[in-house]
């Protein structure tokens, strides 16, 4: 005869856009389902919801570096009969609810190169001749760090350089303008460009990038990694004489990365930048950043600010002490050039003439897109 339990899941009730999502201090609610083949006793119920950070690297000339940091490590009976007097179940399907107030002070979902805060909730069910069955559900934690009302304004930046070549000479030049540096997950920053070619040299390509910028700490050392993870690249040939004009020119901050510094995660470190580059022949570029701050506008979908003490007062707390290996200050040379993100490939987030955003930060009110213009000129 197999086993009697037929599935074993983990249902959350706060179900956003095909993600568990949540912010720290919300109530984490939800229900193990227990389907049965055939009647069957059960004896202990139980469920953990563990939070960590981890950073691991390794370097040629020293060896191994790690760091492990624990956010949340919590365990719950939910059914603990033992084998004097098991819980009976007949056949079909069996809900347990069960509910969990997540603390105020977690850091963001994340995972990169070299480290990553996950946090996941696991079930447990024991049955009749020591019949185990466990499953287990990841979730998304994300900060609402709150984005100062001066990060909303423009700000532009402008480059120019002067080329050679068989004896000529002449000068590439760039400007840009994107509306907003304080920006959410999900939103879209407009660039208005404009590129000018006057030298002999030819422009092969202008791209506009997100670039997140981390750091990972483990035994007073650093691995800095810089990641594109959003780019609009155009790579129309420009030569002498050419001019591109871009103009309400949308590029979209990814909807589920965590926000400016990673807040109480002291082993990994995160900051953003806008970069516009122009690509040139033989390998030449003109480049410009402007540093982003990625959070949330204080609007809607408050949480509790107090907590409830009798809500969790029947979980346990059996998990070590945290572990901090990487709380030092340092400086990071940022200065080689940004790694693609995820195996050399940027995510395609959406159509350009569609909108992608994070439910969390969606605001109500509707907006009609401005028309985007990309077209060249003759100086």
């Amino acid at each position: 005869m197999g086993t009697a339990i037929e599935s074993l899941d983990v249902d959350l009730e706060h179900d956003i856009d095909e993600q568990y999502q949540y912010q720290p201090g919300e109530i984490l609610r939800g229900y193990i389902s227990v389907t049965t083949s055939r009647q069957t006793f059960i004896t202990k119920i139980y469920i953990s919801i563990t939070g960590q950070g981890a950073v691991a690297w390794e370097d040629p000339q020293f060896g191994s570096f790690n760091a492990n940091e624990e956010y949340i490590n919590a365990k719950h009976s939910v059914e603990d009969r033992g084998l004097k007097d098991p819980l009976l179940l007949v056949k079909g399907q069996h809900k347990f609810p069960f509910e969990y107030q997540l603390p105020d002070n977690l850091p963001s979902s994340f995972i990169g190169k070299f480290g990553s805060v996950t946090y996941v909730l696991k079930a447990i069910v024991n049955g009749e001749k020591s019949e185990t069955n466990i499953t287990s559900e990841p979730f998304l934690v994300i900060r609402k760090a709150e984005i100062p009302e001066t990060s909303r304004k423009s700000e532009n930046r402008s480059m120019e350089q002067r080329f050679w070549s068989m004896c000529s000479t002449g000068k590439i030049k760039f400007s840009i303008t994107i509306d907003k540096v304080g920006v959410c997950p999900g939103e879209d920053i407009y660039i208005q460009a404009e590129v000018a070619n006057k030298s002999p040299l030819y422009i092969t390509a202008v791209q506009a990038s997100i670039i997140m910028n981390t750091v990972y700490h483990a035994r007073k050392k650093l691995i800095p990694f810089r990641q594109v993870v959003n780019k609009r690249r155009d790579e129309q040939e420009m030569t002498k004489g050419d001019g591109r004009k871009w103009q309400n020119v949308r590029l979209t901050v990814p909807p589920y990365i965590p926000e400016s510094n990673l807040d109480y995660c002291d082993i990994i470190e995160i900051s953003y930048s806008f970069q516009f580059r122009v690509e040139i022949s033989g390998g030449k570029e003109l480049r410009a950043e402007i540093p982003l701050l990625i959070g949330s506008v204080p609007k809607g979908l408050e949480i509790p600010t107090t907590h409830n003490p009798l809500l969790n007062k029947h979980w346990g707390s059996p998990g070590d002490d945290v572990i901090n290996n990487g709380n030092n200050q340092y400086e990071v040379d940022y200065s080689h050039e940004a790694n693609e993100w995820h195996r050399g490939i940027v995510p395609e987030l959406r159509p350009f003439d569609t909108t992608m955003k994070n439910p969390l930060f969606e605001k109500t009110e509707k907006t009609e897109l401005p028309e985007e213009i990309i077209e060249s000129s003759r100086l």
